[in-house]
This record gives structure tokens, C-alpha cells and sequence, in this order.
């Protein structure tokens, strides 16, 4: 079995659930992630991409998800033109900027937009994704065409480096200026540890593990975004993991550790 990736929301009218897919093949160094959601009738459809306008106003946000993908959570004040507004529901538009300094460039024309629950929704699934996909180290590879890919040898991590943090890795970019160096290197091909590691995420603390009565499988709880689950059974390639919550944040965390 491979790496198991599912969300699902609680909210108090109904519930989003969230799929993942991912594309390998030409990419270099990480997969393409697309995000998907429904309601209980499983009709699919792509997550927009998350709306950065107000990201500032999304991290306070505590209030529980409701299950209307289109309610309005923050209107935007300038209402003169609608059309341009209505128009960028889809995405920002990008027009042709002035000659400056004799020289024709094109600018970014960043249009206000109502910020809706899917916006937030869509926030929120980057963040968790973000913060808390796992894997056990050795259980994916660089090809010499520095695309990401299974490792077909990997066998699982042994009983005793089942609650080892330094035995696991975020399933993402790499964002650490250490890792960016290194897998820019020829030779991160012959190494396991080429992802960003769990053990240096904050607050300290931040995971806890918990081995079954068999001592052979292990949950990976993230206490910031409870709801979180990664696992894995030593010695075998089975591995994964899903959300189910509310969708927040646990932003007491660090006065709690």
C-alpha cells in the first residue's frame, strides 16, 4: 500500500472531503499536488488555488466551517466595478503594464475578491498538507533525473526506529535552506534523508507517537493541527495518513508544551 492522503472537514451543516492526486513524471524533484473536494454526494471538483489576499485575516480565523462552500466570509469594500470582481472569482487577471524607463513590461493587476469558506477551506488544506504529510526516511527516492519516485526496496523502518522523530520526513518541497543545497547536489541520489525533517519543526514538541500492543505499528499525532494522523507498520511499506477535524489550528500549542 502506498501513501494514503485524505482530508476530511467537519463543519456544522456538512462535511468536505478532500483528495489528493499526484503527478510524478516531469517534475523535477517533487510530485505535482492537486486538491479535490466534495460534499456527502462525491462529486469531485478542484480546490482553487488558496487566495493569499487574505492570509493574514485566515490565520485568526477560530470560527467552525459551516459546509456552504460559497458563503461570503469577507466582503471586499470596493464594489464599483462588479464585473471585474465577479471575473476574478477565477483567478487574478493580468494585463499589459506602461512603458517605463523604455522598456515594456507586463504587471500583475491584483483585484480585490470576496473571500468565500472554499477559499478558506482551500487555505487550510495547503497549511495542513504543509505542516503535517509524513513519511518514514528511505521510503522514496531520486532518480538521476531528480524526479521524485517509491522506493521499490524499501522494506519499512524496524520495531525500535518506530518512534525515532529523526526516522521521518515532511511529504513536501523542501523549504530548509540546508536541504535545498543538498538536493541540488549529483550524489542526493544515493541518500534516503534528501526531504525536510520532522524533528525541527516548531514548537518543539509539536508530535507525539504511539505504538500499538504489537509494538510493529506506530501513529504520528500532529498536536497542531489535531486531527492528524500519519502511521506505519515496521517492516513493511505500508504507510500513510489523513486529517479528520474541524480545521483548526491549535495556536495554544507552544503555551501547552
Amino acid at each position: 500500500m502506498g501513501e494514503n492522503k485524505r482530508f476530511f472537514n467537519l463543519g456544522i451543516a456538512t462535511d468536505y472531503y478532500i483528495a489528493l492526486g499526484l503527478k510524478y513524471k516531469g517534475f523535477y524533484e517533487f510530485p505535482y499536488k492537486k486538491f479535490y473536494w466534495c460534499h456527502n454526494n462525491f462529486l469531485f471538483a478542484e480546490i482553487p488555488t488558496p487566495n493569499a489576499q487574505n492570509k493574514e485575516k485566515v490565520d485568526t480565523m477560530d470560527s467552525n466551517f459551516t459546509g456552504e462552500p460559497e458563503k461570503v466570509l469577507i466582503e471586499v469594500e470596493n464594489k464599483e466595478n462588479a464585473e471585474e470582481n465577479k471575473a476574478n472569482e477565477e483567478g487574478n487577471e493580468k494585463i499589459e503594464g506602461k512603458q517605463e524607463d523604455s522598456e515594456s513590461e507586463d504587471k500583475i493587476k491584483i483585484i480585490p475578491k470576496n473571500l468565500t469558506e472554499l477559499d478558506r477551506l482551500a487555505y487550510v488544506v495547503a497549511a495542513i498538507e504543509n505542516d503535517c504529510q509524513t513519511v518514514p526516511n528511505g521510503s522514496f527516492k531520486l532518480t538521476p533525473q531528480h524526479e521524485l519516485r517509491r522506493e521499490e526496496y524499501f522494506k519499512g523502518l524496524k520495531c525500535e526506529e518506530l518512534i525515532d522523530i529523526k526516522n521521518y520526513s515532511h511529504f513536501r518541497n523542501v523549504q530548509t535552506e540546508e536541504k535545498k543545497d543538498f538536493i541540488e547536489r549529483d550524489d542526493a541520489i544515493f541518500y534516503t534523508t534528501f526531504l525536510d525533517p520532522i524533528e525541527v519543526d516548531q514548537p518543539q514538541g509539536a508530535w507525539t507517537f504511539h505504538l500499538d500492543s504489537t509494538k510493529s505499528l506506530v501513529n504520528l499525532r500532529n498536536l497542531k493541527w489535531p486531527g492528524y494522523i500519519a502511521f506505519h507498520k515496521a517492516g513493511s511499506s505500508y504507510f500513510g495518513g489523513i486529517y479528520i477535524g474541524d480545521g483548526l489550528i491549535n495556536a495554544d500549542l507552544p503555551f501547552m508544551l
